[in-house]
Formats: C-alpha cells, structure tokens, sequence
C-alpha cells in the first residue's frame, strides 16, 4: 500500500475520531481539532477565524437542550507531498428548540487538514452546508 493510500485511510480515521470525541466532548473537543488560525465557513454571516472565534460562536449551539452534531466522513483525498488533505461526507445536526420539539438538519461538510510542524493534523478549513 502506498503512502498516500495510508494518508487517506488516516484522514478517514482521523474525521471519524474528530467525530466521536466531538459527541463525547462537546464545544471543546470541537475546538481543539481545529489548527491556531484555522476557518469555518458558515452558510450566512462573516466566516470565523481562529480557534477563539469559533469556540465563541459555537458554544451557543453546542449549549442547544439536547444539542448533538454527528458525521460521518464518504472519502478523503491527499495532496501529493503529503501535507494537506481533506474528508467530506454528510452530518446529522439534532437540538430541542425553545418549544422542546426536535429541530433536525442534515447537510454535507468539507473539511481540509494539515499537517502541523509537530506531526499532527489540524484543520484549516471547514465548510458544511
């Protein structure tokens, strides 16, 4: 198996960790995936930059009554140096409203990883729809 095989397959693994630590650890396993300077995309209003923007604009949702956000990653692509990759796939997002009924959406997600100076990967871009 070659390396970029082994990278996607990582990326992969990777997403679906940031997934499961994301349903177990809320708003702040959320942030910690993301790099210092990394961006999320939202479908309306100003993108948010860095880890503190987005921990900040967040925390609202993530505090929703009965707030989960659930994905699951279709594939991943790597570039061919090795330093840059990304998964997509489809997300569940479920929360009670001020009514206590469900509100339910579902979409699609990009996410684009990096490679850190210490070996890790962050993301440095997430777009969901």
């Amino acid at each position: 198996m070659d390396n970029s095989k082994n990278l996607r397959r990582f990326l992969m693994d990777l997403d679906r960790q940031f997934d499961k630590d994301t349903s177990t650890g809320g708003i702040d396993a959320w942030v910690s995936y993301f790099a210092d300077d990394g961006v999320m995309v939202l479908s309306q209003g100003d993108d948010l930059k860095g880890r503190q923007e987005i921990y900040k604009s967040m925390e609202r949702a993530f505090s929703l009554p009965e707030f989960s956000l659930r994905w699951e990653p279709i594939d991943a692509k790597v570039s061919e140096d090795g330093s840059l990759g990304y998964t997509y796939g489809k997300y569940v997002r479920r929360y009670l409203d001020d009514k206590g009924d469900e509100v339910l959406a579902t979409g699609k997600y990009t996410t684009v990883w990096q490679k850190q100076r210490d070996g890790s990967w962050k993301i440095v871009l997430d777009i969901g729809n």
